[in-house]
């Protein structure tokens, strides 16, 4: 009896070993987890936490962005306003300019073609009276008349020359001298309008050189 009952209580202390040791193990084990699980936690809200950061300062950055593309744009805008405006100026002006250069060619044509219209008309009364003075059956007289109309002619042309010369050295920018019969058409271009003074000069110069009364010179202005 004595030899089972150590037996017995060396059994039970056997058992009593394994249940402190499982619950030593099982409580260590609890405890590992509970500080493995503890870690995790804080490494996945550590995570959580800069990704956070990160998706905050890239919106940031992509408002950043789109404020400065937006700004680029309206630069871009304003330089292509301010460059159409310029553009617009320019060729307002080169418009002006051009339109200005027209209004010049026209009246620089005036006076070329109303000389050269001129000339042609004593170049056709020279060329008729000459025909005269070689006409076998015209008279003395009627070739004598044709000689003294071609030297009229030709003084005429000759006062008219000097008399544009010297206009223009007074100042003015052109000029053209018309004369019918006793009459005598001066038609000038000058900056600033015809004066009182300009039109002095003119009416000296015609009258000396053309040999005309100062009542019989009209002036006007083109």
């Amino acid at each position: 009896m004595k030899w089972l009952k150590k037996g017995e209580i060396a059994i039970y202390a056997v058992a009593l070993m394994l249940v402190a040791a499982g619950y030593f193990n099982y409580t260590t084990f609890n405890n590992q987890t509970l500080e493995t699980y503890s870690e995790d936690v804080n490494q996945i809200d550590s995570q959580y936490a800069n990704t956070g950061d990160a998706v905050l300062v890239s919106n940031n950055e992509v408002e950043n962005q789109d404020k400065n593309e937006t700004e680029e744009k309206e630069e871009v805008a304003n330089q292509d306003t301010s460059n159409e405006e310029k553009d617009t100026k320019e060729d307002d002006s080169e418009t002006e300019n051009t339109n200005s250069e027209i209004v010049k060619e026209n009246d620089d044509d005036y006076y070329a073609s109303s000389k050269l219209e001129r000339d042609k008309m004593y170049a056709e009364m020279v060329s008729n009276y000459e025909k005269i003075i070689n006409n076998a059956n015209a008279s003395e007289a009627q070739k004598s008349i044709a000689t003294q109309e071609i030297i009229k002619i030709n003084n005429t042309k000759n006062a008219i020359m000097i008399c544009e010369n010297l206009i223009k050295t007074k100042g003015f920018d052109n000029c053209v001298i018309l004369v019918n019969d006793s009459s005598v058409n001066v038609v000038v271009k000058i900056e600033g309008g015809l004066k009182t003074e300009a039109v002095a000069k003119i009416q000296n110069i015609v009258s000396r050189e053309m040999s005309c009364d100062i009542q019989n010179i009209h002036i006007s202005e083109k």
